[in-house]
């Protein structure tokens, strides 16, 4: 099992509404390598929050979005995308903003990275 950190510009698509609606995030997959059972930390980027605030898992690989409504923008349907379950209490602390990120060797320009074991302790441990 790998983790990962995805970035979730809530201008685009409201990852907040559908994660706490649904308890589902949708991904298109582009060059992503994340196979079921991989944990995944959500960085949501907006003037209020811009930090990592979901641990999701991967639950399908080959998933039909579902989350239209949630759109901001045109909505393009996927039928073959990431599927993230949320599997921890959001996380509402101070920390885990793009300063932490970048003292913990991950870029805060990233959008998407495999993290190291170190780097997968450490945010894991923010949702325990």
């Amino acid at each position: 099992m790998n983790s990962y950190i995805l970035i979730g510009i809530e201008s685009f698509i409201d990852h907040i509404g559908s994660i706490r609606d649904l308890g589902i995030a949708y991904w298109k997959k582009a060059n992503k390598k994340m196979q079921v059972g991989d944990i995944v930390y959500l960085f949501i980027s907006d003037k209020e929050h811009n930090r990592v605030m979901y641990k999701l898992q991967v639950v399908e690989t080959d998933s039909v979005r579902a989350d239209m409504k949630y759109w901001h923008g045109t909505y393009k349907h996927d039928t073959s995308c990431f599927k993230l379950k949320n599997i921890a209490p959001v996380y509402h602390g101070d920390g885990l903003d793009r300063d932490e990120l970048e003292e913990h060797g991950i870029s805060r320009y990233v959008q998407y990275k495999r993290l190291t074991i170190d780097q997968a302790e450490w945010l894991s441990s923010h949702f325990e």
